[in-house]
Order: structure tokens, then C-alpha cells, then sequence
């Protein structure tokens, strides 16, 4: 029996602009884009998303758009990246031993795997640390410098972290090693005093892509290893699917040379090249079906990469990506499967208890002594693993639609206590900046536009709690709540096969080159069903005399509006599902037509 019809219309969740492009730059593209072979009937709206992309000098449209492009930055840019190159090299010439050290996260271990790989192809014996989340945190742990001093060895990579390690750095020197630094993150005012510093972020550096994560400056530094190795664009083909992990992982814009990279990295994904044996066993582990695409990063290969290192050791995520057997890989794989499926299971038994403790599953009173929900943050603190924190403060920015704060520390703790807190916002938040306006307050932070993390006493919570609600709730004042659209397709012109089209001469899209948001206007709504425990709706509509799937994500009141006419602001998503290639929408906001106003 179908349910109800609503009486109470959709509303958007936010004010929707569609973006205008200057149509003499638009008309000025034409020729290019018929030298570039597109098709006629989607020139002018690849026009008008390449201008709002300030996409318009023909040669930087020419080589966007040119699928063979391999242009990359001179690796000896980088800030001391010639030296260390020349060292790893006379390394490899004399089979030294050299250990690598990266953080547990996904560009860590894919940048730490990059090192690894590319020193072992010029003949170096390097090997791997990864610290413990739980027992070493971020950056160059002790454990590291006792096992090089026990190997001898006397030199020591650091990979996606160290800037910031002055300490670290001074006691392996002590003790004769070199240190290497390769990272990405913030260059304190007093580095860390390493033989070499590779980062983008120093203040005399001046390489023409600073955004690149720790995976993708190791992937620079393995390309002026490899200079001359007979196999180099067939290893560098294998590290580039590393790199693109890492760096997607890592928000890391899909620009410049990255892009290029992400390129280079899904030819070789799709069967251009030689995938790293880790990855083709970690996909296979996972039923994942190709042709690949960005989503796979996200969707697969990053959440099972992380799983290791948020519950405990990530080893054996090391271990899959350095391994060239295929029995050991498939084996590391599986153990990465259930890590995994043991991860969701630890953040789901988390995110229950953090909505009953801030109230939200409409059962609990909400607790004031562990919980906070302000206007700018909602805040919540319990005796979670500090590696699924990320996660359900995900989550509850979701839910809540503010940024969210989510603290680990037992019940019971004393004031002094120390609380690891991660912290996520929604787009146009920067955790950053808030962090730093109560700095004062905090033990350790860092942190970029969507996410963070701090560390600060027990005694601290309310103070910083409502601090940081204050800082994001001005921030929230200084932005207008408004959803970009990118491009309204004209009645008749609506086909999901030719927006997908369009869509593709973007590709590689992420942050930075965005997939197009398209507008459909009077869509006919005529089925919904809800799943994912009733909180998403998948939705079958009409578009122009075309049945069209879609799924609305966090929109569980689109149920009840069955036969009714509907706006949406979407993207077009395409999969392969049992051997079948799939185009469906993703909503990204929706209202009842009669909303329109």
C-alpha cells in the first residue's frame, strides 16, 4: 500500500545561484574546442562549465583537455629535494640500508609505500615504520630511532610528517643518522634541523604546485630517483595509483600536476600499465568492479587503507602496498577486509552513543556535562578509539549541518587529563582559522578548511567547547548558505548519457574540479524508497519521458511526495554493478516544485 501523500512541501536545504559565465570568453572557446574533437551538441556547455572553472586561455584548455598530457614539475623545485635525490641515489648505487618512516593514515603509508618501492627498484635495502596511532601519535616515533640505531642504519626518511619533530630530529643526529624530511604540513617558525627539508611550505620555496599531500612530494622525489632507470615510466605508471590514493585521501586539489598524476594514475587502473599488486588484491578483496574512477579512492581504497591504523597497527596496510607476491598480498587484503568491516562496527557503536549523548536519537536527555549543541558546533566527548573520531564527527556535521567536535577520554578522568579531539565541518568552515583564535587553550592542533584535530586538558572542555562554537558561528555569519549550480539543461536536452559526457571531459574531478552540478527543474517524482536505516531516499524519476534513479542522501522527507513534481540540484554519478554500467543521479538538494516560487 503506498503511503500518504505529504501536505507539507519539500523545502531546499539551502538558497540556489546559478553560476553565469562571461559569454564573449564562452563564444571565444569554440574553435579550441573543435580542434580538441568535441561533440558539436555539447560544446556550449562545456564552454560555459570550462569559463566558470576560469578555464579560458586556450592552451590551458588544450592541455585540460588533452587526455595524453604528462606535463610534471622538475622534482629539484622543491626545496632541498636535489640533494636528497643525489643521496638516495648514491644509496641505491651502494645497497645501503635506509629506513622510512610515514604516518598511519592513507598518504602516509602511500607516500612511506612510494619511498619504499622506488628505493628497492635502484638497489637500496629501505624498510618501513609506521608508528601506533594510539601509543606514538603523529610524526617520527621513538621506536623508529631504536630500530635504526639496532640495524645501522644512518639514514632515516620521514614521510608526511617530521617538520615540526625538532626533538626527534636532534636525537637521531645525536646518535649519526641523517635525517630526510619529505612533508607537506605547516612550517613552524623553528623546523626541525633535518639534513634536507622537502616542503612546499617553506617560506624560500617557490615550486609551482605547493598543494601537493606527503604521497605526492614522495612520488616528486621517486621521480628524480627513477631519472634513468630503464623501467621508469613503467614504476612511475605503478606509484602514480599510490600518489593518487594518498593525495585524494587528502583533499588535495585535482589540479596542475596532481591532476595529471590522478591521470596517469586510472590508466593505469584501467588497464594501461601495472597496477601495484597490493591494490589489484585490495579491490578484488572488496567485489569492486571496473572501470575505475576518482570515487574508487574514497568509496574503497582509502577506507580500507585506514582501517589498520585507526583500530591499531597499520602494518599490514604497509605491507599490502610494498608487497610484489601475490598470495601475501591477497592475504594482507583480506586482513584489511575485516579490519574494516571491525572499523564500521566501532564507528556505528560510536556515532549511536555520541547521538544518544547529545540527545539526538529523541530517547536520551542530552548529557551537559559531555555534550554541547551551539549554533556554530555541536561537541561531544566519550570512550571511543581515537581513530574512528573522525568519523563520527563526520557524521554528526552531517546530521547537524555545523562543524562537530568529537573528544576521546575516559569516564571518570581526572582535569589534567588530556582529550584527542577531531573535529569536521561542512564547506565554507575553516578549522583551521578557529583553532588558531584559541590556540592559547590548547595543548596541540592543526588542521585545514574541513577538518581538524586538538589536543587540550580535561578542565578545558567547556572552555573550548564554546570557544570554538563562537569562532564558527561568526564564521557562518560571513557566509551566505548558498548551492553553487553549475549548469541548467535545457528541457529536451536532459539525457543523463549526454550530461554523463559532459561530465567526462572534466575528468579526473575532486576538490578544485569539482563534478558539474546540473539543475532540473518540474522533474516527475514517482517512486520513493527509503534506505540506510531510513535516513537516505532513493528516488525514481521522470525526466523528459525517461525513467531516471537517484539517491538523495540525508533526505528521508522526500517519503510521501510520490506523484508530485519536484526541483533538484544533482550530479551525475556513473558505476558498474555486476558487469552492468550504471548512470544515476546524486541529489545534492531537492524542493517541491511549487517551492520555486
Amino acid at each position: 500500500m503506498s503511503p500518504a501523500r505529504s501536505e507539507t512541501p519539500l523545502k531546499a536545504q539551502r538558497s540556489w545561484r546559478l553560476e553565469q559565465a562571461e559569454a564573449s570568453r564562452v563564444a571565444s572557446l569554440d574553435e579550441t574546442l573543435i580542434s580538441a574533437q568535441v561533440r558539436d551538441d555539447l560544446r556550449p556547455s562545456l564552454a560555459v562549465l570550462l569559463t566558470q572553472r576560469d578555464l579560458h586561455d586556450p592552451d590551458v584548455v588544450r592541455r585540460f583537455l588533452d587526455p595524453r598530457d604528462r606535463t610534471l614539475h622538475d622534482p629539484e623545485l622543491l626545496p632541498d629535494a636535489a640533494g636528497l635525490i643525489a643521496r638516495l641515489r648514491a644509496a641505491g648505487a651502494d645497497g645501503e640500508p635506509v629506513l622510512v618512516v610515514g604516518d598511519f593514515d592513507a598518504d602516509g603509508l602511500t607516500g612511506a609505500a612510494i619511498i619504499i618501492r622506488a628505493l628497492r627498484a635502484i638497489g637500496a635495502v629501505a624498510e618501513g615504520f609506521i608508528p601506533n596511532r594510539d601509543t606514538d601519535g603523529h610524526g617520527i616515533p621513538e621506536g623508529a630511532l631504536d630500530a635504526a640505531v639496532e640495524d645501522g642504519v644512518e639514514l632515516l626518511l620521514a614521510v608526511d610528517c617530521g617538520t615540526a619533530d625538532t626533538e626527534r630530529v636532534a636525537q637521531a643526529l645525536e646518535a649519526g643518522i641523517l635525517v630526510g624530511i619529505i612533508d607537506h604540513h605547516a612550517v613552524p617558525e623553528a623546523p626541525a634541523k633535518a639534513a634536507w627539508l622537502v616542503n612546499p611550505n617553506r617560506p624560500d620555496a617557490s615550486y609551482p604546485f605547493p598543494n601537493l599531500a606527503g604521497s605526492g612530494l614522495a612520488f616528486k622525489i621517486a621521480q628524480g630517483i627513477l631519472a634513468d632507470h630503464p623501467d621508469r615510466r613503467e614504476i612511475l605508471g605503478e606509484l602514480s595509483v599510490l600518489a593518487m590514493i594518498g593525495g585524494v585521501a587528502d583533499m588535495v586539489p585535482v589540479a596542475d600536476e596532481f591532476r595529471v598524476i590522478v591521470r596517469s594514475a586510472l590508466k593505469v587502473m584501467n588497464g594501461l600499465g601495472r597496477m601495484p599488486v597490493g591494490i589489484r588484491a585490495l579491490l578484488k578483496s572488496a567485489g569492486v568492479e571496473g572501470p575505475h574512477r576518482v570515487e574508487v579512492v574514497g568509496f574503497t581504497l582509502a577506507p580500507r587503507i585506514n582501517a589498520a591504523g585507526r583500530i591499531g597497527d597499520a602494518r599490514p596496510a604497509l605491507d599490502l602496498l610494498t608487497t610484489d607476491d601475490e598470495v601475501e598480498a591477497a592475504e594482507l587484503a583480506a586482513t584489511l577486509e575485516a579490519l574494516n568491516h571491525e572499523r564500521r562496527d566501532l564507528s556505528r557503536e560510536a556515532i549511536e552513543a555520541a547521538r544518544s549523548t547529545l540527545g539526538a536519537d529523541g530517547l536520551a536527555v542530552p548529557d551537559s556535562t559531555r555534550a554541547l549543541v551551539a549554533e556554530g558546533l555541536v561537541a561531544v566527548r566519550g570512550e571511543w578509539s581515537p581513530g574512528v573520531l573522525g568519523l563520527v564527527a563526520g557524521r554528526l556535521a552531517e546530521e547537524f549541518a555545523r562543524p562537530a567536535l568529537v573528544g576521546s577520554v575516559a569516564s571518570g578522568a581526572a582535569d589534567e587529563t588530556l582529550v584527542r579531539c577531531s573535529i569536521r565541518a561542512p564547506r565554507g568552515f575553516s578549522v583551521a582559522s578557529a583553532l588558531r583564535a584559541i590556540d592559547d587553550q590548547l595543548i596541540r592542533h592543526g588542521g585545514h578548511d574541513g577538518a581538524g584535530g586538538c589536543t587540550f586538558p580535561l578542565s578545558r572542555w567547556s572552555s573550548v567547547t564554546t570557544g570554538l562554537a563562537a569562532q564558527f558561528a561568526a564564521q557562518r555569519g560571513q557566509q551566505a548558505p548558498l548551492l553553487s549550480v553549475d549548469l541548467e539543461p535545457t528541457v529536451g536536452a536532459r539525457s543523463l548519457d549526454s550530461l554523463a559526457a559532459l561530465a567526462d571531459y572534466l575528468a579526473p574531478t575532486g576538490i578544485g574540479n569539482p563534478d558539474p552540478l546540473f539543475l532540473f527543474r518540474s522533474v516527475a517524482l514517482e517512486q520513493v524508497r527509503l534506505v540506510g536505516d531510513g535516513r537516505h531516499a532513493r528516488l525514481t524519476l521522470n525526466i523528459d519521458g525517461s525513467r531516471t534513479e537517484a539517491i538523495a542522501f540525508g533526505r528521508a522527507d522526500a517519503d510521501g511526495h510520490e506523484g508530485g513534481s519536484v526541483d533538484l540540484v544533482a550530479r551525475i554519478v556513473q558505476r558498474t554493478y555486476r558487469g552492468a554500467a550504471k548512470t544515476e543521479l546524486h541529489v545534492v538538494d531537492l524542493q517541491s516544485a511549487e517551492e520555486r516560487g
